[in-house]
């Protein structure tokens, strides 16, 4: 046995070493120079320090086994049986769950408040066993530079685990608090031919705007059993939407909404009275045309606030887009007065342009993103519509997990300012089963323009068909589509830019489109 083990467990009394004693007032083995002063001055430091970073390295990769070693044998036991029965837990959980099945557990308040409560008691009680261990390995008994060095490692090792857990109960935190800001509880809604069909509607205030209108409306129908996805879009400027026959709005107006179809979300919005109960009644009143319109059920809404996509997209490190041709920041005119028959508004004075979006692959900050969003003063309304869809379905395409974690309270942050919806616990858990196969497939897209349909004059039947086919050919697309549409570029000047289709479309499917083929995102 080496000096250095001697000093682990024998006592005092057995080292070898010339048997010399010690008066209280001090005594020979206390003068300088003396063989017990020597081997004091000479093992100490060196024993000590080695045994106090073991110890405190150990409980770091093993809470608990410092104790086991040199302490309390019955804290030690307990942390270990507690480590274990953690990780038997966590194993059982992912058995049972699977990854999707935790996901939709973390999106739950009860469970993420537990969480947190957890993650606390674990990080005090294993912050405890750090500073025992410290304890264990008598600093006192060093100098002052190893006492120094083995006090700071402690220190270092406690804030080595502390910060990342700090950090968990965070996320745990914004998460829970997104949740119950956003989320309803209850069960899905019944669902239609295993669809949900949610409405999203897409506008911000802009510039001259009183109220907000809807500049991107359109229908998310998901089949919860594939994932796939169909998003089904509706022209800003149709005119003369039905609604359901016996609703307030039908009795209201009998032969339509003379007004454009994004002017619904902000009349429901100025005539609460007409929708009792509702929370939203802009989205009430719009969700109950496009039901009347598409013919299928919308069972919940999602609203977006166009203009906080600045800070969501900044917060996911921008977003990587092809654009197709130069596009003016600003430009446009000023809504003028809105007298025009059938509820039409004049031109204002025209706003300038502030600058241009080149073409090319380019990764866009929030600002420039929302402003290739809405850009038109050189192009339709139906592009712009096109390039909304685009920033929304990149947005998705590009959350990756280590920046949706890295980001993550910023993202919650930008989130409760941008969305607001009437999704339940119960969807939310359905919707969060299907993301990952819905993220892996290509979204198709059905939009309602002309050729296909008359937006001032809609007829509510073939509406409905193309909605039919669009649905039918949308579930026999396989996971990596075989058809997409070419994507089309229409400036005011009429002329068409287009992007060879990939194949050939099927016999008589309706021209559904691929949002990956036709954004391109690399």
């Amino acid at each position: 046995m080496t000096d250095d083990d001697s000093l682990w467990d024998r006592p005092r009394q057995a080292r070898s070493e010339p048997s010399v004693e010690v008066s209280e007032s001090g005594g020979p083995d206390d003068v300088p120079g003396t063989p017990r002063a020597a081997h004091r001055h000479r093992a100490a430091p060196t024993g000590g320090m080695r045994r106090a970073l073991l110890l405190i390295g150990m409980t770091l990769v093993l809470p608990g086994s410092a104790q086991l070693l040199a302490g309390s044998k019955a804290v030690g036991r307990a942390a270990v049986r507690v480590l274990i029965l953690l990780a038997v837990a966590a194993g059982a959980v992912w058995w049972r769950l699977g990854r999707n099945g935790i996901v939709v557990w973390s999106l739950h308040p009860a469970v993420l408040s537990a969480v947190e409560a957890t993650l606390v008691v674990l990080g005090l009680c294993w912050a405890a066993l750090l500073v025992d261990a410290w304890r264990l390995g008598r600093p006192r008994g060093m100098g002052v530079a190893p006492r120094v060095l083995c006090t700071g490692l402690a220190l270092g090792m406690i804030a080595a685990i502390g910060t990342p857990v700090t950090y968990a109960v965070q996320l745990a935190s914004a998460q829970r608090d997104l949740i119950t800001t956003l989320i309803q509880p209850g069960p899905v809604a019944k669902l239609y031919e295993g669809r949900l069909n949610i409405a999203i509607l897409g506008g911000d205030g802009g510039l001259d705007r009183s109220g907000i209108r809807t500049d991107q409306d359109a229908v998310a129908s998901i089949d919860v059993h594939t994932g796939k996805a169909l998003l089904i879009s509706i022209p800003r400027n149709l005119q003369y939407a039905q609604f359901p026959p016996g609703s307030t709005m039908a009795d209201k107006f009998p032969n339509g909404f003379p007004q454009f179809f994004y002017a619904i979300y902000e009349y429901g919005s100025q005539h609460p009275e007409l929708f009792p109960g509702a929370r939203n009644p802009g989205a009430t009143a719009t969700e109950s045309a496009m039901a009347q319109m598409l013919g299928i059920p919308i069972q919940y809404y999602v609203t977006l606030n166009l203009q906080g996509f600045t800070s969501l997209i900044d917060s996911l490190g921008g977003l990587t887009i092809r654009v197709a041709q130069r596009l003016p920041i600003g430009g446009g005119h000023k809504t003028g007065a809105c007298d025009l028959p059938g509820g039409g508004c004049r031109e204002g004075a025209p706003n300038p342009i502030l600058g241009y979006i080149e073409p090319g692959l380019q990764k866009l900050d929030g600002y420039h993103a929302l402003w290739y969003a809405r850009s038109r003063s050189s192009t339709t309304d139906y592009d712009r519509m096109s390039r909304e869809r685009c920033v929304l379905n990149g947005i998705l395409k590009q959350m990756d997990p280590l920046t949706v974690l890295t980001h993550y309270k910023s993202l919650v942050s930008s989130a409760k300012n941008v969305v607001k919806t009437d999704l339940t616990q119960g969807a939310l858990d359905v919707l969060v089963k299907t993301a990952a196969a819905t993220k892996k497939s290509n979204v198709t897209d059905l939009q309602l323009q002309p050729p296909l349909i008359d937006p001032q004059f809609p007829a509510v039947q073939p509406i409905r068909d193309l909605v039919r086919q669009a649905i039918d050919a949308s579930n026999a697309v396989p996971t990596t589509p075989t058809y997409e549409a070419a994507s089309r570029i229409t400036p005011k000047n009429g002329k068409k830019t287009r992007v060879k289709p990939a194949t050939t479309a099927p016999p008589g499917a309706v021209a559904i489109v691929s949002l990956d083929q036709v954004c391109q995102y690399s």
